[in-house]
């Protein structure tokens, strides 16, 4: 069987798998006493297992069986959960997310994971290491087994036995099923697999025999039986695993509690029809910010599962595909545009109609395809809790990362982009922020520092903030240090707000560190921080308090694709202004423009704000605003700084599509791209932020 038509697939679920493995764990290591946590990772570990053996990936295959082994010991609880344990596990999972990224560029996916591999079965053998507390991991006295009899014997311990039991007493399903394999299967492994698969969806697997590790290296002849708990029907799952291709029969015994008695004693398991107990709704966990919050497990129990979900209506699209679908329907757009102005110059009702309904069709495809490109910022945020765990523990910090707004979503253009710079704010909110354990006690703060990392929506933005609740920043600091380095002067430095201040520690190479580290302090990769949100079209703010804590706002566009701009014209050019950056039009006199230093200023609200002229920066003939007694102006807004720009007329409001001008040609200060207008001529469109500094 050729098995690189699966390997897409393999590597997006490998992700997902290995992803959910990084939460579990941080929510086992708040929680080291929830099997019902132990459970779960073991679930996933062992699917990834299963995956990566039947796509014949030895190496991953093997590491993760050497993980399950391990996760085996705890679920039953033979082994107790350490420091050094989970170090061990997340060595392993490092491990296996370099495997797997080996793999999505075309290797083998090996790797030399030996001395991981000696520490797991050190583990497993009770061979704790030397520098481990001595509260060890104990093993549990070994459990009384009994037998099952039947054409395949099984043995259950007494925990398995106890966990069939409360399962039954909760509500749900227990079930005792024999499954035959075709003879002629040649990948009996492979449908064996399915069937786990398959049924792991809806419940879980008790125990199997043959084993299950015995089962994917294909040493069983064509029969397998198990135990199994779920809360579906034993009527719907016989002909759900019989419709796996090569499945020649499923024999399905339904248990209660006294039969499974009858079960462990008898030879011959008897099918005996179980009374229906109607179970009653379990609530889902509920979610928090850092850790998933779930109720105190019940001693020995097995986990307590939510109703069976209703079957996906997602699918997998490639991203590839949607960029394709983004580009044709920008097409589609700059012709919409063409046909309401051709329709607006003939006149004809028909024509006129029809354009206008193809509008309205066009604006509510335009809203989809839009949704369709939008990601939750859960996907960025989801891999910053292990990152934060890693970094406090070699920083010898106690710190909790409490997450909210996960749900929040962004373009996915953006999405790609932003991951690097949270990093950098967050290392920097862990590094420098938060200060030590013996500091914070000094300061009369808890020993354990928070770093919250929220997303929410307000307008046409979406904001991002990073908040510590650590030393804060001394502006007293910042401003000698940009003094030695001569970013400012001693007479702007007099006159500086605070925000300015720190606004400062975006300038390049500008840090308050002592030592320079690969961590470092705040400053350490803050200007590519701000050059590449500018980039996006959006800005980061910094507001502090000494001894209290710092906020880092990140304000981001929702999409870079499709945007609502303002048409201008400024002499024989045509220009866009993105709406978002737009905070009002008017118009002012001749005699209302002063002369500064030679900078023009004009009168707004209660102050003074720069006017800028178009015409002068771009060299645009035909136009010069200083001839004009009134001239149009656009107001513009960065963060909580304004401008004018000096316009000749408004076209009017319109979406645009926004186009990348190419490599070939060289940046222009105020420009972001071009836009393809209803005539077809190209409009630029202009960059606010470049215009304020």
């Amino acid at each position: 069987m050729d098995m690189n038509q699966y390997l897409a697939m393999f590597i997006d679920e490998s992700n997902d798998h290995l992803q959910s493995l990084n939460e579990k764990m941080l929510e086992l290591e708040s929680n080291p006493t929830d099997l019902g946590i132990v459970q779960i990772i073991f679930r996933s570990a062992h699917t990834l297992k299963g995956m990566a053996a039947t796509m014949g990936f030895e190496d991953l295959a093997a590491l993760t069986h050497q993980m399950e082994n391990v996760l085996d010991l705890v679920r039953n609880e033979k082994l107790a959960m350490q420091e050094f344990i989970f170090d061990t596990l997340f060595k392993g999972l490092d491990a296996l997310e370099s495997m797997v990224q080996d793999i999505t560029q075309g290797g083998e996916g090996k790797a030399d994971v030996t001395a991981i591999v000696e520490s797991l079965q050190a583990i497993v053998r009770g061979e704790m290491p030397s520098d481990a507390p001595a509260a060890t991991a104990s093993a549990v006295a070994p459990a009384t087994t009994v037998g099952v009899a039947s054409a395949t014997s099984i043995e259950l311990d007494e925990f398995q036995q106890s966990v069939i039991e409360q399962s039954l007493s909760a509500g749900h399903q227990a079930l005792y099923m024999e499954i035959a394999i075709r003879e002629d299967c040649q990948l009996k492994a492979v449908r064996a697999y399915m069937v786990f698969d398959l049924l792991e969806r809806y419940g879980d697997v008790i125990k199997s025999e043959p084993s299950t590790q015995d089962i994917e290296q294909d040493k069983f002849d064509r029969n397998f039986s198990l135990y199994y708990v779920t809360q579906k029907d034993a009527a719907e799952l016989e002909p759900m695993v019989t419709s796996i291709s090569e499945i020649e029969s499923v024999k399905v015994t339904m248990l209660d509690p006294s039969s499974l008695k009858e079960m462990v004693s008898s030879k011959e398991p008897q099918s005996i029809a179980a009374p229906v107990v109607e179970a009653a709704p379990v609530a889902a966990p509920t979610a928090t910010a850092v850790k998933t919050e779930t109720a105190a497990p019940a001693a020995k129990a097995a986990p307590t599962k939510a109703p069976t979900p209703a079957p996906s209506r997602t699918i997998r699209v490639d991203i590839d595909r949607l960029d394709v679908l983004m580009n044709l329907f920008s097409e589609l757009l700059i012709d919409r545009v063409r046909l309401e102005q051709l329709a607006s110059e003939v006149k004809v009702p028909a024509l006129t109609d029809t354009v206008e309904h193809m509008g309205r069709v066009s604006s509510d495809l335009q809203n989809i395809v839009l949704k369709l490109r939008m990601v939750p910022v859960d996907t960025v945020f989801n891999r910053f809790p292990r990152m934060v765990r890693d970094l406090a523990k070699s920083l010898d910090k106690k710190l909790e990362l409490i997450i909210t707004g996960a749900e929040t979503e962004l373009d996915r253009t953006v999405i790609d982009e932003i991951g690097d710079p949270l990093v950098h704010l967050l290392r920097n909110s862990v590094d420098h922020g938060i200060e030590s354990v013996a500091k914070r006690v000094a300061a009369g703060k808890e020993e354990t520092g928070t770093v919250k990392l929220s997303a929410f929506h307000s307008g046409n933005h979406v904001f991002i903030e990073i908040e510590d609740d650590g030393n804060g920043i001394d502006r007293d600091i910042i401003l000698r240090k940009a003094l030695k380095n001569g970013v400012v002067s001693q007479e702007v430095a007099n006159t500086m707000k605070d925000e300015e201040v720190y606004q400062l520690l975006f300038a390049p190479g500008f840090s308050t560190a002592e030592v320079i580290s690969d961590i470092s302090g705040r400053g350490v990769g803050l200007d590519v921080v701000k050059s590449k949100i500018t980039s996006l079209g959006g800005h980061v703010m910094v507001s502090s308090e000494l001894g209290k804590g710092t906020k880092f706002s990140v304000q981001l566009p929702l999409t870079l694709s499709i945007i609502s701009a303002m048409l201008i014209r400024v002499g024989s050019e045509k220009y866009a202004i993105p709406l978002t950056s737009i905070v009002e039009t008017g118009i002012i006199k001749a005699k209302q423009v002063r002369d500064l230093h030679g900078s023009q200023l004009i009168p707004y609200r209660d102050t003074h704000i720069p006017l800028l002229s178009l015409s002068r920066v771009f060299e645009v003939p035909d136009f010069d605003e200083r001839e004009e007694e009134e001239t149009e102006i656009v107001v513009i807004r960065k963060g909580d700084k304004l401008a004018a720009i000096a316009v000749e007329n408004f076209i009017g409001q319109n979406e645009i599509v926004l186009k990348s001008l190419g490599s070939y040609l060289p940046e222009t200060m105020g420009i972001s791209g071009a836009t393809i207008l209803g005539d077809g001529q190209v409009a630029l469109i202009i960059d606010p932020n470049a215009f304020i500094k």
